[in-house]
């Protein structure tokens, strides 16, 4: 990639380099896409695709009923109540 692409792709992106920087991004921009050039000759037929990359067996529990807190336990501490539910400040109008 040349200084005059790079200096039109920034001109695209609203963003204002020096010569010098033109020149350092045209060097790093080219080693990019060599890169991305190997990665286009590799032989990947046979691999299958990710789903994920990191594998989720046994991070999920079954979802089973547990015992929990009764209503009344739930309200024991809470500063105001009414009968079964917590009473809040309105906070919308």
């Amino acid at each position: 990639m040349n200084t005059t692409e790079v200096a039109h792709i920034a001109s695209l992106s609203k963003l204002h380099f020096s010569e010098n920087e033109l020149e350092t991004f045209s060097k790093e921009f080219s080693e990019l896409v060599s890169y991305v050039d190997i990665i286009n000759h590799l032989e990947i037929d046979s691999v299958e695709p990710l789903e994920q990359i990191v594998s989720t067996d046994g991070l999920l529990r079954d979802d089973e009923g547990r015992p929990s807190l009764t209503t009344k336990e739930a309200l024991l501490n809470a500063p105001k109540k009414s009968d079964t539910f917590f009473k809040v400040p309105k906070v919308l109008e």
